[in-house]
């Protein structure tokens, strides 16, 4: 049975600038804050969700700040959705305003200077995103983050699209939770849409020689392994460790055996459990396409319809159906 993940939300406005200063020392690092110009109006509003290590925050500032931020050691991402925001790090400067994203480069501490901000904050572990740069040829080690902001504005818009994705499906799940194998798929996607849309150092990397020769036992391993272990959110370095291969070499060995990767094989398994859950289930017990379909870690039922038609030649809902 795949465990859900419990959403954990919470909600507070305050006046009080040294409240909301504790707070957000609590939430995040620690800082000093000031009201820049009158404090007389100002005003704080907090609306956060939480599901494992993934936190989405939208955050309004009714005033003018200035800050001075501890370094994070977290992977720290702003989108404003009002006023604009200047950050001095280190020798870097960035700007951003309505519409933007923002990366708060990590072990540097910050100067913020808002104005009248309201904006969502994504936090998650640094080490989602230098795994995912391992797998690119780039050690944790040599990993950076070179820029503030987005290298095109696609790519500003593509990180926007992933920041809606992430709060709709924090908003959207019900007490029960969200599917592990979900949240999995959602922080996988965010890691990726971060390498894509910050510059950093994967996109400069040197050429790196291929795995060479790769034994078929180990991707017979990786199999074995994805198959017992597909209702779990499993990673790709758990299953080269399995295999007993690094992860650019259980990569390489899937396209050569196989012509995909492990995470398509992965997904194929997943398919096929989410079909035998649709052949088992009772409509009648409230079972529908959708909710199967996040069990087993699919977010877009349209994608999904697309999968599963093309693998088993027929709509989910008529095997619900049948």
């Amino acid at each position: 049975m795949v465990t859900p993940i419990p959403v954990v939300r919470g909600a507070m406005q305050s006046r009080d600038l040294g409240e909301v200063q504790e707070l957000m020392s609590r939430r995040y690092v620690e800082h000093r804050t000031r009201v820049v110009g009158s404090a007389e109006r100002f005003v704080f509003r907090s609306a956060s969700a939480a599901a494992g290590p993934l936190t989405v925050d939208q955050l309004t500032y009714q005033a003018g700040m200035a800050m001075v931020v501890q370094p994070f050691t977290s992977l720290v991402v702003v989108s404003l959705l009002d006023g604009q925001i200047g950050v001095t790090a280190g020798r870097r400067h960035a700007l951003a305003g309505r519409g933007e994203a923002l990366l708060y480069p990590p072990h540097v501490g910050l100067d913020l200077l808002m104005d009248r901000m309201t904006y969502q904050v994504l936090q998650l572990p640094l080490s989602t995103v230098t795994r995912l740069a391992a797998r690119a040829g780039v050690a944790e080690a040599d990993f950076r983050f070179e820029a503030m902001t987005a290298t095109t504005p696609a790519g500003n818009r593509q990180w926007l699209a992933t920041i809606a994705y992430l709060t709709r499906l924090l908003a959207g799940s019900d007490q029960s939770g969200i599917p592990a194998l979900l949240l999995d798929a959602a922080i996988d996607t965010v890691a990726t849409a971060t390498l894509s849309v910050f510059p950093n150092t994967t996109m400069t990397r040197g050429y790196t020689p291929g795995p060479g020769q790769i034994a078929p036992a180990a991707i017979r391993r990786a199999v074995a392994f994805i198959d017992a272990h597909g209702a779990d959110p499993i990673t790709l370095d758990q299953i080269a460790t399995a295999a007993g291969l690094s992860s650019r070499a259980l990569q390489a060995g899937f396209r050569r055996h196989y012509e995909t990767t492990p995470t398509g094989y992965l997904l194929k398994v997943r398919l096929e459990h989410a079909h035998r859950d649709l052949q088992a289930a009772d409509r009648t017990t409230g079972a529908t396409v959708a909710g199967i379909a996040r069990r087993w870690g699919f977010a877009d039922h349209s994608r999904f319809t697309a999968a599963y038609r093309a693998a088993y030649g027929q709509l989910p809902s008529h095997t619900l159906r049948t």
